[in-house]
C-alpha cells in the first residue's frame, strides 16, 4: 500500500465535496480515504500506480462536479483555474449588458427570442452540460439540475428573459460563494505559514541547506538572524532574542541562551545560534500544529452531519413536490400547461439547497479560521461544538495556572548558613532539568562538581561533595534515610530539604508564580456560567493558597495522574468538563475529559491527546475560544433558520402564484448570499 495525497483544485462546493468523498470511499482500490475540504487534499492509500489513480479519480470527479482538476501538486493548473474564474466574470457582465439592451430595445420578436437563447447558452452552458451528462451516472440531483430544469421550464413557458436571469443570478451567486469559501480557506491556511522552509545543517564545519524533515536527532543546525527556527532543540552556542509571534500570536520576544530549549516556529532576531536537534520535524511542535490544522475538516460537528444528511433527501423531495404541483395545477385547475409549468419552475428555483449546503460548513470553517488567527488550534468542528457544551473547566496547576518557574521565597537556616545550604543544593541539582532544580542553580552559581550522584526518582538526590555525603530532596527522602524532621512545620511553599545524612542543614522554600491574568480569566469563566476546578500533585496547602488567590471554585492536591482522572469522572456525572494541562502526566486526564485542552509548550503526548491546543499558554484563550465557539454555533443555527424560514415562506407563496421568477431567484441566490455573509461574521468580534 502506498499513501497518496491528491489536490482537487477548484472545488468550492461543500455539498459536491461530500458527494465526491462518498463516491470515492465506495471504491475498493482506495483505502482509508478522506477529503480535506479546507486544504483541497484527498488523502488515501492504494496499490495502484499514480497515473492510473489520477485518471480514475478525475473521471469520478467529472461525473459529480465540472471544472475540478485532480492534481498531484498543489500548484498545478492554478493558472488555468484563474483564467476560468476570470472568464466566468466576463461572461456574467456580457449577459447582464445583453439583458439590459434587450429589455429597453424595441426589436423584432424572433430576433429578440434568438438573442435571449444565445445569452442563455452563454451563461448557462457550464450549468446545463454537467446536468445532462450526470443523468447517465445518477448523480444529477443537485442545484445545477434544479436550475437547468427551472430555466428550461421558463423557456417553454415563453419567459425567456427570466430564464436567462435565473442562470445569470445563479452564476453570479456561485462566483461570490467561491470567493467567500476561498477567503475562509485562506484564513485557515495562514496557520500553515508556520512551516519552516529549510534548515542549515552543520556537517564537519560546513553548512548545508536541507529540508527540515531530513535532519536527525542529535545533529546540529545553525539559525541565522531573520531565519525561522525549523526544529525543536537545545541551544549549544550563542544567545539571542527571538520573536514568538508565530506561536503566541503576539509580538513577545524572548531571550534565550546556551542550554535553553528552543521551539520550532520562533524567528531569530539578533545573533546566530547553534542548536542541537532534540526532535525530528514530524515530532516537533510546529509539525503537530500543522497536522491538526490540515485535518480539522475531517472531524465534523453534529450540525454539519445533519446538513449533509438533510441535503441528500431534500433535493429529490422538492423535485417530487414540483412535479406534483405541476400535475395538480395542469389537470385539477383551470391553469394552462405553460402557467402550470412556469409555477413549478418557480418552485424549483426557490427550493435549491445552496444556502444550507454552503453556509453551515462555511460557518464552521470560519470558526476554525477565527480561532487559528488567535493561536487556538482545534481538531475539528466537533471540538468547536464541544466548547459550547462545557459547564466546567478543570486545570492542572503547574504550567497552566502557574508559570512553572519557581523562585526562592526564603532559606531556613538550621545547621548551616544560607550560602552553604544553597551551594550544596546547587551542586547536586546542576544536572537536573526540573524547574525547581533550575531555580536553585540560578540562585547560586558554583564551579564544584558532585561525586557518585544518585537520582532517587520523585524524591531527590544523593551525592558526595569534597568527601562528604549529602541529600537534597523532599520530606519523603528525609524519612527514607531516617533524618529527624521533628519541629519542621508544614509550609505554604515547596520545601527542598538539604541534609548531610545525619541532620537537616536547612530548608530551601520555593514558590511558583501565578500567570498574569489568571484571576481575571477565572472570573470571566464564572460570568459565563462555567465552574472552575484545580487538581494537582502538589501538596494540599500550596494548591489551596493558589486556588483561593485566583478564585477557583473547587481544588484538590496530592493527586496522582489516576486520581485526577477519577476526580474528572465524578464531576462529569453532572456536567461536561474540559481539562486543561500541559504535562505528560496530564495525558490521561486530557483523554478522559469531555474536552481536552493543552498548552502549546506542553509535552508531545499532551498535545496529541488533546482536542484543542493553546499556543499562547494563557488560559484567557479558553474564554476567547468559548466565546468564538458560541458565536459559531449561534450563526450556524441562524443560517439554518434563515434558509428554511425564507424558503418555506416563498415556496408557499410560489405554490399559490404570488411569486415571480426574480423573487424566486432571490429566494435561492439571495438567501444563500445572506447566509454566507452571516457566516463570515464569525471573523468579527
Amino acid at each position: 500500500m502506498n499513501k497518496y495525497i491528491f489536490h482537487l483544485r477548484g472545488l468550492t462546493c461543500a455539498n459536491c465535496a461530500g458527494k465526491i468523498e462518498e463516491e470515492l470511499k465506495s471504491r475498493d482500490e482506495l483505502k482509508n480515504l478522506h477529503y480535506d475540504f479546507l486544504n483541497d487534499e484527498l488523502v488515501f492509500e492504494s496499490e495502484e500506480e499514480t497515473s492510473e489513480l489520477r485518471n480514475k479519480i478525475q473521471e469520478i470527479v467529472d461525473s459529480i462536479e465540472d471544472g475540478v482538476f485532480v492534481t498531484e501538486d498543489l500548484g498545478e493548473e492554478i493558472e488555468e483555474e484563474e483564467e476560468e474564474e476570470s472568464f466566468s466574470i466576463y461572461k456574467s457582465i456580457i449577459v447582464l449588458v445583453g439583458l439590459v439592451i434587450l429589455h429597453f430595445a424595441k426589436l423584432n420578436e424572433k430576433f429578440t427570442i434568438i438573442s435571449y437563447l444565445i445569452l442563455y447558452l452563454i451563461i448557462g452552458y457550464d450549468v446545463i452540460k454537467p446536468s445532462i451528462t450526470k443523468i447517465v451516472t445518477g448523480n444529477f440531483m443537485d442545484e445545477k439540475f434544479l436550475m437547468t430544469v427551472a430555466s428550461l421550464a421558463a423557456i417553454i413557458s415563453g419567459e425567456y428573459a427570466e430564464a436567462v436571469a435565473v442562470m445569470l443570478f445563479y452564476s453570479v451567486g456561485e462566483i461570490i460563494q467561491d470567493k467567500a469559501v476561498d477567503s475562509s480557506k485562506k484564513s485557515i491556511r495562514e496557520a500553515l505559514k508556520l512551516k519552516p522552509d529549510f534548515a542549515n545543517l552543520m556537517i564537519d564545519g560546513e553548512i548545508k541547506k536541507v529540508d527540515p524533515s531530513e535532519v536527525a536527532i542529535g545533529q546540529v543546525i545553525l539559525i541565522r538572524p531573520g531565519e525561522k527556527v525549523p526544529l525543536d532543540g537545545k541551544i549549544l552556542k550563542g544567545s539571542s532574542n527571538l520573536d514568538t509571534s508565530n506561536i503566541s500570536g503576539e509580538f513577545a520576544p524572548v531571550s534565550l541562551e546556551e542550554g535553553d530549549v528552543i521551539i520550532s516556529g520562533f524567528v531569530n532576531l539578533d545573533s546566530s545560534l547553534e542548536v542541537e536537534v532534540t526532535k525530528t520535524y514530524n515530532e516537533g511542535t510546529i509539525a503537530k500544529i500543522i497536522d491538526m490544522v490540515k485535518n480539522a475538516s475531517v472531524n465534523k460537528a453534529e450540525v454539519e452531519k445533519f446538513i449533509t444528511r438533510f441535503a441528500k433527501i431534500y433535493t429529490p423531495i422538492v423535485i417530487g413536490l414540483a412535479v406534483i404541483l405541476f400535475l395538480v395545477l395542469n389537470f385539477a385547475t383551470d391553469h394552462t400547461f405553460k402557467e402550470a409549468l412556469y409555477r413549478a419552475a418557480i418552485f424549483l428555483v426557490i427550493s435549491c439547497p445552496c444556502a444550507l449546503a454552503i453556509s453551515v460548513p462555511l460557518t464552521i470553517f470560519a470558526g476554525i479560521g477565527s480561532l487559528s488567527r488567535r493561536s487556538i488550534f482545534v481538531k475539528g468542528g466537533n471540538s468547536i461544538e464541544a466548547l459550547t457544551d462545557i459547564r466546567g473547566v478543570a486545570f492542572d496547576k503547574t504550567g497552566t495556572v502557574t508559570k512553572g518557574e519557581f523562585i526562592i521565597a526564603e532559606v531556613e537556616e538550621i545547621s548551616a548558613s544560607r550560602d552553604e545550604i544553597l551551594e550544596i543544593a546547587s551542586v547536586g541539582e546542576a544536572y537536573s532539568t526540573h524547574p525547581i532544580a533550575k531555580a536553585i542553580v540560578k540562585a547560586f552559581k558554583s564551579k564544584k562538581t558532585p561525586d557518585h550522584l544518585n537520582n532517587l526518582g520523585g524524591k531527590g538526590i544523593e551525592f558526595e561533595l569534597e568527601g562528604k555525603s549529602y541529600l537534597v530532596g523532599n520530606k519523603k527522602l528525609m524519612e527514607d534515610f531516617g533524618i529527624d524532621l521533628e519541629g519542621n512545620k508544614e509550609s505554604n511553599f515547596v520545601d527542598v530539604f538539604v541534609a548531610d545524612k545525619e541532620k537537616v542543614l536547612g530548608v530551601i522554600k520555593l514558590k511558583d508564580q501565578i500567570k498574569d491574568g489568571v484571576k481575571d480569566s477565572v472570573n470571566k469563566l464564572h460570568q459565563r456560567g462555567v465552574k472552575t476546578y484545580m487538581f494537582s500533585g502538589d501538596k494540599d496547602r500550596v494548591v489551596e493558597e493558589i486556588a483561593r488567590e485566583v478564585g477557583i471554585d473547587y481544588y484538590k492536591g496530592s493527586l496522582l495522574p489516576e486520581d485526577k482522572v477519577n476526580e474528572i469522572k465524578k464531576i462529569e456525572k453532572n456536567k461536561k468538563v474540559a481539562f486543561v494541562g500541559d504535562g505528560t502526566n496530564d495525558a490521561p486526564s486530557l483523554a478522559s475529559a469531555y474536552l481536552g485542552i493543552s498548552m502549546g509548550s506542553g509535552s508531545d503526548i499532551a498535545i496529541e491527546t488533546s482536542d484543542i491546543v493553546l499556543l499562547k499558554n494563557d488560559i484567557s484563550s479558553i474564554v476567547r475560544a468559548i466565546d468564538i465557539a458560541k458565536r459559531v454555533k449561534k450563526i450556524a443555527y441562524q443560517n439554518i433558520f434563515i434558509a428554511l424560514f425564507l424558503k418555506v415562506l416563498v415556496l408557499g407563496l410560489g405554490a399559490v402564484g404570488y411569486v415571480s421568477m426574480p423573487l424566486a431567484v432571490f429566494a435561492d441566490v439571495g438567501v444563500a448570499l445572506i447566509c454566507i455573509l452571516n457566516a463570515l461574521r464569525v471573523f468579527k468580534e
